[in-house]
């Protein structure tokens, strides 16, 4: 992976993280194939995705995805993530509000994770405004 330095400033949790990823990678200790998703973030409207959320712009001659960025507020992450996919985005990333605490996005409602396609990630605040 090429990393261009003066077009992104990474913390020195996401340089670590990606990194680990990379070593992972070469040594074949990855569980599975990564696939790489690039595409346009967009903010979330509302913010915190507890309801349908707007869908991204129109792609006119535009040939890359949308991935929203979202707040965490209000409901569960397995709406959040699937109002994102029901609007037409890529990938949903979620970080925290006030806090650069990491935690675990799961669900106890297996209907709704049954729905959700689309890869999801969950972030600190930090890392969102960097964003």
């Amino acid at each position: 992976m090429l990393l261009s330095i003066g077009m992104l400033m990474l913390s020195a949790t996401q340089v670590y993280t990606l990194l680990t990823v990379q070593l992972f990678a070469f040594l074949n200790l990855l569980p599975v194939e990564a696939d790489i998703l690039a595409g346009f973030l967009i903010n979330s409207k509302p913010e915190n995705a507890c309801e349908p959320i707007a869908p991204p712009p129109l792609k006119d001659n535009s040939s890359g995805a949308f991935i929203v960025l979202i707040r965490r507020l209000d409901c569960n992450f397995d709406i959040k993530v699937l109002n994102a996919q029901r609007a037409g985005y890529k990938a949903a990333i979620v970080h925290n509000v006030d806090s650069d605490d990491l935690i675990s996005m799961g669900s106890n409602d297996i209907d709704v994770l049954k729905k959700i396609d689309i890869p999801s990630v969950f972030i600190g605040e930090s890392s969102a405004n960097s964003l």
